[in-house]
């Protein structure tokens, strides 16, 4: 089986096909020799929210997990980004689901809602899911503890974006700081938890290099912003 891999990215590079093994063991750095493959999934994705209750309860101090764990050694396939309820109800909020598409690091990365799900998203979290890259230039882990907390903040040209989850049943303030960035001012777009668990709340933050700023979540909350 392994060496059915290999024979596999050895014919996607010749036909210059990229790849994503799905269902499959964790990477191990073929990636180096092969970078036409993309992602792996070899992780308890975002399936397990419908599958059965497994990460009905779990799946937030799960995702706080991941960038400790799985997606450190490299890219991960979890399909995030997810909104409605398909068999069984997943309790992350929507800001939760939507700092995924940062959180976590993708050659390809698959929202796996249905196309009525992201139609029916208020407009600014929409355009930042049309925006988000899945390709970064840098990475910090700006604050975390595995299950309880993660904001990270990844860079794309000259643009920061950055993702936050809380782990945790109860409501936490993440905390920012942003020692990371150039001289200069700058302007935080934030989106985050609303009044409830599947509504947002947005504001523009002025802050610059060494500014704090603390975002309040809801039980397994989260928020996205850009720096702009």
């Amino acid at each position: 089986m392994m060496a059915y891999y290999i024979d596999i990215l050895k014919d996607a590079a010749k036909y210059h096909l990229m790849v994503n093994f799905h269902g499959a063991t964790v990477p191990r750095g073929w990636v180096r020799t092969y970078p036409n493959l993309m992602t792996t999934e070899a992780v308890y994705g975002a399936e397990w929210y419908n599958n059965n209750e497994i990460l009905t309860d779990k799946a937030a101090a799960h995702n706080v997990t991941l960038p400790f764990t799985r997606n450190v050694v490299g890219s991960m396939d979890y399909t995030p980004v997810t909104f409605s309820n398909s068999q069984h109800p997943h309790v992350t909020s929507y800001a939760h689901e939507l700092a995924l598409s940062v959180v976590f690091e993708s050659g390809f990365q698959h929202f796996a809602d249905s196309p009525s799900a992201y139609k029916s998203l208020p407009e600014e979290p929409k355009n930042f899911l049309k925006q988000v890259p899945t390709a970064w230039d840098d990475t910090k882990l700006i604050d975390g503890e595995p299950a309880e907390k993660v904001v990270i903040a990844r860079k794309k040209g000259n643009q920061w974006y950055i993702g936050g989850l809380n782990g945790k049943d109860v409501p936490q303030t993440l905390i920012i700081k942003f020692d990371f960035l150039d001289k200069g001012n700058h302007d935080l777009h934030l989106i985050k938890d609303g009044k409830n668990d599947k509504s947002f709340s947005s504001e523009i933050i002025k802050i610059k290099k060494g500014s704090t700023v603390k975002v309040e979540c809801l039980s397994r909350g989260g928020f996205v912003g850009v720096i702009k």
